[in-house]
């Protein structure tokens, strides 16, 4: 999705089905004049995504924010529940990030983020 904010596309043509990434890379090749590979695309949302989340550290944005909205949650015990189930953990983990929600070091090098 960081790939379609920076590219100013209409999320609901992704979401609805009607433009997929490989289309959509070869959108962006096209009129850049660029020859990315999908990795590289792809690689590159996941840039934005992290320097996202370093700005927003910098901003004050911690763990403590990473939650979901109250819409989401039945009651407010849902809500209490839900740290203790270890589901941000385990997103940090697949994010390459601490248990903190920081990008680690290991991560950033992969991004070339310096």
């Amino acid at each position: 999705m960081c790939l379609f904010d920076s590219l100013v596309l209409c999320k609901f043509m992704h979401t609805s089905g009607a433009i997929k990434v490989r289309p959509m890379l070869n959108f962006f090749n096209y009129v850049t004049s660029f020859n990315m590979s999908i990795e590289e695309f792809m690689k590159t949302g996941e840039r934005i995504f992290n320097l996202q989340r370093l700005y927003n550290t910098k901003c004050g944005i911690s763990k403590k924010d990473d939650i979901l909205h109250l819409r989401f949650l039945n009651l407010k015990r849902d809500r209490d529940e839900l740290p203790s189930i270890g589901l941000l953990s385990d997103y940090y983990e697949l994010r390459g990030w601490s248990e903190d929600g920081l990008p680690m070091d290991e991560k950033l090098e992969e991004l070339d983020i310096k």
